[in-house]
């Protein structure tokens, strides 16, 4: 079954927590006014990403500041590619670092990004009970 919907409602980075969770393998198609993306995650990892012309961890980043757009899971979806060899902790946590680090280079201020801290909070509780796993 796929799980369709828009980005304002869940982010990306909730998407990938469930499929992570649960140690699925799904495609993640992203579109917006900026273009198409995918993200494939293989067994709860996720494993490519392409967005443009990048691909791996730059495509990665590039989606995750997406605030608005819709997505579509696809399930069992294999991916083309593997070019994404980190824990999805770990990239994604650098991605949110990555967000406050332009978003302070730009003039804006740490708030900005409120619902970004919101889920690197999430990530260290769900390290704190066990439920994710850091590598």
């Amino acid at each position: 079954m796929g799980v369709k919907g828009r980005l304002k409602d869940m982010g990306l980075v909730d998407i990938i927590q469930i499929f992570n969770a649960e140690r699925k393998t799904v495609a993640i198609h992203l579109g917006s006014e900026m273009g198409y993306g995918r993200v494939y995650i293989k067994n709860g990892n996720i494993v490519h990403a392409s967005y443009r012309e990048f691909t791996g961890p730059e495509a990665f980043f590039s989606l995750l500041a997406w605030k608005d757009g819709e997505f579509e899971v696809e399930p069992d979806a294999n991916p083309p590619d593997k070019s994404i060899n980190q824990p999805a902790e770990a990239l994604i946590l650098e991605g949110l670092r990555r967000l406050d680090e332009a978003s302070r280079g730009k003039g804006g201020e740490a708030g900005e990004y409120v619902g970004d801290l919101e889920s690197i909070r999430l990530i260290n509780r769900l390290l704190e009970l066990g439920i994710l796993e850091k590598i």
